[in-house]
């Protein structure tokens, strides 16, 4: 992982930089319309199709009011998905207004309507104040389960390298901390494979489009034991607050009702037993979440889609961080950032990838490879 992977997420359509005040109407458009290009289309390498934020990206980008409403965005997010998924959350308050009726239909099955443009710009203009009050105090944080389908295998890939250790999991940017609690959930891949407790009430499937049957990391029969789990996330989410949680299901795009119901599912998982997360900002809190992880156990620091929003220099500091852990034990860093993700151990300053694979941003599909690079 270098920090130009994470760039690979961190275009035009991404994190804001310009404060409101300085925010020009053709720039705002332009990220609208990078979102809409690169973000929804299913083209780019991240996988990812929505035709509903597609078609509404457009909207926005011509639309002045609507681009005065994006323009109040806080810092340090990225416009076009915070704007949208505020929109969505006020239209869930408002269940019986035209574009709460098109969400739910699109939710359904239906294609986006040739009116749904103009039933989105109708509910901005009603709703100004509300979307605004939101896109100044949300943030994007989502908390995406499928991307387990390929986070577990890795795990086990770090148990097995490690020689049957223990794993201890420090999850960077953990929103609700859903991820660290992989091993309750129950895998199905595209070949037949099935993995995990078969009475879990979360199900993930994947497919897996590697073009030989051997190249996924061996998955043994039982999950890995798992001595240690920690979450750490500037502003972590508390599943058992309703607010919190209808702000996460606003952040699922319209035409993903599979995403929306994994995450009702693992909530209801995860509130039995929690995993415990910590505030703050990572660079503060890595250094004692490292400390805090026993010594006999395999550690393991995973991240996925959370760099993109480290300034660059943040991004430096943070593998400075981990390669200075790994003077005194191995660290397998697992980051999942732009349009791959990757295992590497990294041993006295020197890393070496296990595992890569290059997958659908929300774990819809793998491509696994094995690559022995030099140290690094």
């Amino acid at each position: 992982m270098t920090i130009s992977d994470a760039d690979k997420h961190h275009g035009p359509g991404r994190i804001e930089a310009i404060p409101p005040e300085a925010r020009a109407d053709a720039a705002l458009a332009e990220r609208f319309r990078f979102f809409a290009r690169e973000e929804c289309s299913g083209q780019s390498g991240l996988g990812v199709r929505s035709p509903t934020y597609a078609i509404l990206s457009e909207t926005a980008a011509a639309d002045s009011l609507i681009l005065r409403l994006a323009r109040e965005c806080q810092l340090g997010q990225p416009i076009p998905n915070l704007f949208l998924s505020a929109v969505k959350r006020v239209a869930a308050d408002h269940a019986e207004s035209e574009l709460a009726r098109a969400y739910a239909a699109i939710a359904a099955g239906a294609d986006p309507t040739n009116d749904l443009p103009a039933k989105f710009a109708r509910f901005c203009a009603s709703h100004e104040s509300e979307i605004i009050d939101l896109v100044k105090t949300r943030r994007v944080q989502t908390n995406e389960i499928r991307r387990c389908a390929y986070l577990m295998p890795s795990f086990a890939a770090v148990s097995a390298d490690s020689g049957g250790k223990p794993l201890a999991l420090i999850d960077v940017g953990a929103s609700a901390g859903l991820n660290l609690i992989w091993d309750r959930y129950s895998y199905a891949y595209s070949d037949g494979s099935r993995y995990g407790p078969s009475e879990s009430p979360v199900i993930i499937e994947s497919c897996l489009r590697s073009p030989m049957p051997d190249i996924p990391p061996d998955i043994p029969d039982e999950f890995p034991s798992v001595a240690f789990r920690i979450g750490i996330d500037i502003a972590p989410v508390d599943l058992a607050d309703a607010e919190q949680f209808a702000w996460m299901q606003a952040l699922v795009w319209p035409d993903h009702p599979d995403r929306a119901a994994l995450l009702i599912a693992a909530r209801r998982l995860c509130l039995q037993s929690p995993p415990t997360l910590l505030a703050g900002d990572a660079l503060d809190i890595l250094p004692r979440a490292l400390r805090m992880a026993p010594k006999d156990a395999a550690l393991c620091v995973f991240h996925c889609h959370t760099l993109n929003q480290f300034p660059r220099e943040a991004r430096s500091e943070f593998y400075e961080i981990l390669t200075a852990e790994s003077m005194s034990r191995t660290v397998y860093h697992l980051p999942s950032e732009g349009e791959r993700m990757s295992l590497d151990k990294i041993d006295r300053g020197k890393s070496v990838t296990v595992l890569s694979a290059k997958r659908n941003a929300h774990g819809r599909w793998i491509e696994w490879d094995r690559r022995d690079t030099p140290p690094k």
